[in-house]
C-alpha cells in the first residue's frame, strides 16, 4: 500500500495544480495578441491587395499565402534561436519584429513590395507564435496537458473571432492606415504581456525544474513518457534541432483540415462581395468563434478521458459539411450556419492535434514539436491561397468550397488511417 501511495501522489500533486494562473494569464494574452495581429490582415489581404494595388486574382493569393513561407522559415529557426537566445528572449524579439514588419505596409508602393513584407512578417510571426506556445505548454500539469493547452487555444480562438470582424469592418471603411496601425498595436500589446509572464511559475511547488527553459536542448533527459501503443517516428540527431519526426503524422492531419480554412480566410472578403453578403461576412468568424468556444469546455475533458476519435471524427463531419454549405449559401443565415460548423469541426481538431503532438514527449522537446504542428497548419494556409488562386478563375469561388467537402472527407481518412496504424 505504502509502495502505490509514493507512486500516485506525484499525480494527485500534479492534478490539483491549478492551470489558470497569473502567469499562463499574460501568456494566454501574449498569444491572444499576436494572433489578432495575423487575423486582422490575413482575412482581408487578398481583397486588400486587388483593390489597393490593382493586383488579380493570382497576385493577390501570392501576396496572402506568401506569409506562411515566412513562417516555415521560423518553424526551423524557431529550436536553435531559443537555444542560443532562451525562451523569453526569442519570444520578445519576435514580437518586436513583428510590430515593426506591420508598420512597413504603411509605405509599401507596390505589390511586389507587399509580397516582400509579407514573407518578412511571417517570419517573425512564427518565431513568436512559437515560442509563446511553449512558454504556455511549459506551464502546464502533465496529467492535465489536454485540458490546459484547450484553455490556450481560446486565444486562438478568440482572436479568429475579434481579429476578422475588426479587420473587415475597418476594410468596409477604407481605413487602411488605421487597420495597419492596429495591427502594429497588437504586437506591442503582445510584446508588454510577455515581459509580465514567467514561464518557470509554480514549477518549484512540485520540487521539479523546467529542463532549462533557457536553452530547451532537444537531448535533455526528461520524464519517460510511456507512449500507449503509439508508434512514434524516431527523430534522427541531425534532424533534431529542427523537426519532431513523431508530429508529422497528426501533422498530416492538421493539414488538410487548415487547407480548409486557408480557402475561408483568404476568399470569405470577395465571395461575400460578388454574393451580396458583406453584411453577415463581418460576422462569420464570430459565429465561427461562438461555435469554437460552445465546444471547448468538452474538448479538453473528453481528449483526455475517452481519446481523439470522439472528437476527430465529428470534427471532420461538420467541417465537410460546413465549407459544402459555405459554397451553397445564398443568404446570410446560411452563411453564419456554415460559420458555425466549420468552427465547431476547426474546434475538435486543432487542440487534440497540439495535444495528440506533444502528450508522449519530453518537455525538452515542446518548442520543437510545437513549431513542427503549426509548420504543417501554417504551410496548409499559405499554400491554399496559392493553389486555390489559379482554380478559382475557372471553378469559382462556390465551385472551390463545394470541391473542399472532398478535402474534408480526405482528411478524416488519413486520420482513420493512421490512428488504426497507431502512429497517432
Amino acid at each position: 500500500m505504502a509502495h502505490h501511495t509514493s507512486i500516485a501522489l506525484p499525480a494527485e500533486q500534479d492534478a490539483r495544480r491549478p492551470i489558470l494562473t497569473r502567469s499562463f494569464g499574460w501568456g494566454f494574452a501574449a498569444s491572444f495578441a499576436l494572433r489578432c495581429n495575423l487575423y486582422v490582415l490575413s482575412v482581408i489581404m487578398t481583397a486588400y491587395c486587388m483593390e489597393r494595388y490593382g493586383a488579380d486574382i493570382a497576385t493577390a493569393s501570392l501576396a496572402t499565402g506568401i506569409f506562411t513561407i515566412g513562417c516555415l522559415g521560423a518553424r526551423f529557426l524557431g529550436g536553435p534561436v531559443t537555444d542560443r537566445l532562451g525562451l523569453v528572449p526569442t519570444t520578445l524579439l519576435g514580437f518586436a519584429l513583428t510590430a515593426g514588419s506591420s508598420l512597413l505596409y504603411l509605405v509599401a508602393g507596390d505589390i511586389y513590395t507587399v509580397i516582400a513584407i509579407r514573407l518578412c512578417h511571417g517570419l517573425f510571426y512564427g518565431v513568436a507564435s512559437t515560442t509563446v506556445t511553449s512558454m504556455a505548454s511549459a506551464q502546464v500539469p502533465e496529467e492535465r496537458h489536454g485540458e490546459g493547452m484547450g484553455y490556450f487555444m481560446l486565444s486562438v480562438t478568440l482572436a479568429s473571432a475579434v481579429g476578422p470582424l475588426v479587420g473587415i469592418a475597418l476594410m468596409g471603411s477604407a481605413n487602411y492606415t488605421a487597420l495597419l496601425l492596429l495591427a502594429a498595436g497588437l504586437a506591442v500589446a503582445g510584446f508588454v504581456a510577455t515581459l509580465l509572464c514567467d514561464p518557470t511559475a509554480g514549477q518549484e511547488e512540485l520540487g521539479r525544474e523546467l529542463e532549462d527553459l533557457a536553452s530547451l536542448e532537444p537531448d535533455t533527459p526528461e520524464v519517460d513518457f510511456s507512449p500507449d501503443g503509439v508508434r512514434l517516428l524516431p527523430t534522427p540527431p541531425g534532424l533534431a534541432r529542427f523537426l519532431e519526426l513523431s508530429v508529422l503524422p497528426v501533422g498530416a492531419v492538421i493539414f488538410i483540415s487548415y487547407l480548409v480554412y486557408g480557402a475561408v480566410s483568404a476568399y470569405l472578403d470577395p465571395f461575400a462581395q460578388q454574393t451580396h453578403l458583406m453584411g453577415a461576412a463581418g460576422f462569420f468568424f464570430l459565429a465561427y468563434a461562438a461555435s469554437m468556444l460552445a465546444s471547448r469546455p468538452f474538448t479538453a475533458k473528453i481528449l483526455d478521458r475517452h481519446g481523439p476519435v470522439p472528437l476527430m471524427v465529428p470534427g471532420f463531419v461538420a467541417l465537410g459539411a460546413g465549407i459544402g454549405l459555405m459554397g451553397l449559401s445564398t443568404n446570410g443565415v446560411e452563411l453564419l450556419v456554415a460559420a458555425a460548423l466549420i468552427g465547431y469541426g476547426l474546434g475538435a481538431i486543432q487542440p487534440t492535434g497540439l495535444a495528440l503532438a506533444t502528450q508522449h514527449l519530453e518537455r525538452s522537446r515542446y518548442t520543437v514539436a510545437n513549431a513542427t504542428f503549426y509548420m504543417m497548419s501554417d504551410l496548409a494556409v499559405g499554400v491554399a491561397p496559392i493553389v486555390f488562386g489559379l482554380i478559382v478563375p475557372a471553378v469559382g469561388y462556390r465551385g472551390l468550397f463545394l470541391g473542399l467537402v472532398a478535402v474534408a472527407a480526405a482528411g478524416l481518412g488519413a486520420f482513420e488511417a493512421l490512428h488504426r496504424a497507431r502512429r497517432i
